[in-house]
């Protein structure tokens, strides 16, 4: 009994330290930067731009979550042992402006849930709203991933595409075209594939920060 005591501590710490680490002080440091955007001082949020969040566009997160992006791409501007990753152009923000910088947890106000990935078989995502403004090329990519990055290694998403009649002209969003029982069929982004999309390029994590949250 008494060696089962030490087993039955360690054991909880092992649960109980990552949580505490990785969910009850990130939660918290959250909700005080939340604390200090709110009472900042005027002169201290000069040219600052707050992070709206991505409310209105929830159900192109949940896309992203639901079909595994995040496995595969981060949305966090982290430091490296090559440096901050603002030495990848395009990936920290508009460099043309000055904007470029890490990842704060001020840009995750107002998001629900961070996805912020663990793995870069993929690019970073945090800034692509920004290196990737073409919509079609975005639906391109989804679809035939090597037709548009010919070196690419992500897997296409063809189950958010559907197939319908060509009526008159093709769609300038069609993805495909094939012929099927001497018709024609056009494949089109779903529902899914435009709020995944629109999510993808509302990823602009570059605002202007209030100097006091900076400083920290």
């Amino acid at each position: 009994m008494n060696s089962l005591k030490p087993f039955l501590t360690l054991l909880a710490l092992a649960f109980v330290l990552p949580w505490l680490g990785l969910i009850v002080y990130p939660n918290a440091r959250l909700k005080s930067i939340v604390t200090e955007v709110a009472y900042a001082k005027e002169d201290d949020t000069k040219d600052a731009v707050f992070p709206t969040g991505r409310a209105f566009l929830s159900s192109g997160a949940k896309v992203y979550a639901s079909n595994g992006c995040a496995y595969c791409h981060t949305q966090m501007i982290r430091p490296t042992y090559a440096g901050t990753d603002r030495w990848r152009s395009g990936w920290s923000g508009r460099e043309e402006d000055g904007l470029a910088r890490e990842t704060l947890p001020f840009d995750y106000i107002g998001e629900r849930y961070a996805y912020l990935g663990v793995q870069r078989n993929g690019p970073d995502l945090s800034n692509v709203g920004h290196r990737i403004t073409d919509t079609k090329w975005h639906y391109d990519h989804l679809y035939s991933p090597r037709k548009v990055v010919p070196a690419s290694i992500m897997p296409s998403f063809p189950n958010l595409f559907i197939s319908r009649p060509v009526i008159g002209q093709v769609s300038e969003l069609a993805v495909d075209v094939v012929e099927r029982e001497g018709s024609r069929y056009e494949v089109v982004p779903s529902g899914e594939a435009k709020a995944l999309v629109g999510y993808l390029l509302s990823m602009k994590k570059d605002q202007k920060v209030p100097k006091s949250i900076a400083a920290k």
